[in-house]
């Protein structure tokens, strides 16, 4: 089951009540229980980041409603994006300590599957560390890319580059949508499912136009190398028909 579909499932009355708990949770210590619940993520705790954006946002609601909770609702995304960035930043920092050996992390080992370690190495193979970015997208995989990315030298400073772009394309607009929708979580959770689709199909296109236009880039280049290597040497004027 995916974040989002835990996610709507918490607001089903026929649902298992660990999600709708934790969410609720989450909106109970508003700022800090979004910023202890986003680290904990980031170090493997098996619940959705989008359970403690939504909480967040319907806690800002419940004290600040809308359309007039504006600055609230911002310093709610702002200590969002600090949870998701100290929590994955941790992360990274694991992975550049135990390298390739994410069995001897305890806790955090067991979600760090070969299977899951292989797909993201081919993301750094295929994008670099533009991988972080794409990677936050994926919801299977993410935590381990970011472990990937330590184990494979990416300079912090980039990591949290590329990871606080892609994180300010999903945060802000899980903690709005709560926040402007606080009293129908299902409702938030529905437009939050079509954005997510709508991100990763950008997301997607994106990153083909951008490989598209590296590679005609590259291709140019390699023909202006051979077009020069090809051409005959010019020999100046004093020295023709010595």
């Amino acid at each position: 089951m995916s974040g989002l579909e835990l996610l709507l499932a918490a607001t089903d009355a026929a649902a298992e009540p660990t999600t709708g708990e934790l969410m609720q949770l989450v909106a109970d210590y508003s700022y800090i229980g979004v910023f202890l619940f986003l680290v904990a993520c980031g170090l493997g705790f098996p619940s959705p980041e989008e359970v403690a954006l939504i909480g967040g946002g319907f806690a800002v609601h419940q004290n600040h409603p809308a359309p007039d909770g504006w600055p609230w609702m911002l310093l709610m995304i702002a200590v969002a994006m600090l949870g998701v960035l100290v929590g994955d930043s941790i992360l990274w920092w694991i992975g550049r300590k135990v390298g390739d050996r994410p069995e001897r992390v305890p806790l955090i080992g067991r979600h760090l599957t070969p299977d899951r370690m292989q797909k993201a190495r081919g993301l750094f193979q295929r994008h670099g560390a533009k991988a972080v970015f794409f990677g936050r997208f994926l919801f299977g995989i993410r935590a381990v890319t970011f472990f990937v990315s330590g184990s494979l030298r990416v300079p912090l400073s980039t990591f949290l580059l590329m990871d606080g772009l892609a994180a300010l394309v999903s945060v802000p607009i899980s903690v709005f949508l709560a926040w402007w929708f606080g009293d129908t979580l299902e409702e938030a959770g529905r437009w939050l499912g079509r954005l997510h689709q709508g991100i990763f199909v950008v997301v997607a296109v994106a990153a083909v136009i951008a490989l598209t236009l590296f590679w005609r880039h590259r291709k140019r280049l390699l023909l202006a190398e051979g077009a020069v290597a090809a051409a005959p040497e010019v020999q100046p004027a004093g020295q023709a028909g010595g």
